[in-house]
């Protein structure tokens, strides 16, 4: 039974990707690309500091060599710092790696420009992500090997189904929840097993993940959030125009996608827990594995909480110390929206955490109740027969 609800799942997350991946591909027509290109710093002809209105900063003229694209071997002229603000204060030497960004000249009289837009980082993120890669295997085994797996899939689902489909202008709250459900129901089983336990997990993910996307339309409503408070999202509007995306449902999307990150983590704790002490003391009823689930739940969901906290501060870190130097009254800086947002994120999200205590922990005692102790580690294994 369970073998046939993976299949299926599989099944129906590939038909929904599938189209995704051709759509993501069509290109946007009659519109002139900017395209960004690999080059390298061979020369710094000039370099000092400069005025540019009240800011002293910074300035550098390159020659830069393409790596890549036509006009590989070339090589440009590249100015940084001189008419733009080098807020990052960037000083580049012979050698560096860059990604350069070109627009076509399209009129006569242009002026072609490149732009140094970063600097190269994919060699210390490929061996980083090896790192983690060996790590996880070694620790975690087989079930590394899943959780892998489980990882790549999610990244598939958000890149390849959910992304194309907000900005083709689906409503971005409906498309977030099919994206979460076969991103929590696949990972789950493939990494913790197709059994009793795993689908206690998905049951409670599943309520719980209803629960926090209502309270997240609630309160975003009631605090009047528009989605636009962060530069991302006023980049999103002159990007695709302004047209075709519910920046208010994108919000609401984020939050979703922000909570089932740790409400999976609760739940299988919570399925674990219980299953185990079935296993352990088979004469324990129903309402005892509940209340020593609930038992460890509240410990779990103290730490997880402080830890979604963190989590949400520490990406808003900056954002922080900037309001902390405002002379405005602390009310005033937390009722501004691009603080807001966090906070109802935050506290939507753990909301949703502590409703999955109660919620997983009924659904696995029952389910345990229901469950021969002694193959209830073939449950947990997903090799029930």
């Amino acid at each position: 039974m369970y073998w046939r609800i993976a299949l299926l799942l599989i099944i129906v997350a590939g038909g929904f990707l599938v189209p995704s991946e051709v759509q993501a591909q069509q290109p946007p027509e009659e519109r002139v690309e900017s395209q960004t290109l690999r080059a390298e710093v061979v020369e710094v002809v000039e370099q000092g500091v400069t005025d540019l209105g009240p800011i002293t900063q910074p300035y550098q003229i390159l020659l830069v060599e393409l790596r890549e694209g036509e006009r590989s071997g070339e090589i440009v002229e590249v100015q940084v710092g001189v008419i733009d603000l080098n807020t990052t204060e960037h000083l580049y030497e012979s050698g560096d790696q860059v990604f350069v960004s070109y627009t076509p000249v399209t009129e006569p009289g242009q002026e072609e420009m490149f732009i140094i837009t970063d600097r190269v980082r994919t060699t210390p993120m490929l061996v980083l992500a090896a790192m983690f890669a060996v790590a996880i295997i070694a620790l975690g085994r087989w079930k590394g090997v899943r959780a892998i797996l489980g990882l790549a899939f999610t990244f598939a689902v958000i890149i390849w189904f959910m992304i194309p489909r907000i900005l083709d202008g689906a409503n971005p709250v409906t498309i977030s929840v099919f994206a979460a459900i076969f991103i929590f129901m696949f990972t789950l089983y493939i990494v913790h097993g197709i059994g009793r336990m795993t689908t206690a997990a998905v049951m409670g993910t599943s309520v719980s993940l209803m629960i926090t996307g209502l309270l997240a339309f609630i309160w975003v409503r009631l605090s009047s959030l528009t989605g636009l408070a962060s530069d991302e999202a006023a980049f999103i509007q002159v990007m695709v125009g302004g047209e075709g995306i519910n920046m208010q449902g994108l919000l609401l999307g984020g939050i979703i996608i922000g909570a089932l990150g740790v409400l999976d983590d609760v739940t299988v704790s919570q399925s674990s827990v219980v299953f185990e002490l079935r296993k352990a003391n088979p004469r324990m009823t129903m309402a005892q594995l509940f209340a020593s689930g609930i038992t460890v739940g509240r410990d779990h969901i103290a730490a997880t909480v402080n830890t979604l906290v963190l989590a949400y501060a520490g990406v808003a870190l900056p954002l922080l110390i900037l309001f902390t130097q405002l002379n405005e009254p602390t009310l005033h800086i937390i009722n501004r929206e691009i603080l807001a947002e966090e906070i109802v994120r935050t506290l939507v999200g753990s909301l949703g955490l502590i409703c999955a205590v109660p919620l997983t922990t009924g659904i696995a005692a029952y389910m345990a109740i229901k469950s021969n102790p002694e193959q209830i580690e073939d449950y947990h294994h997903g090799h029930h027969h």
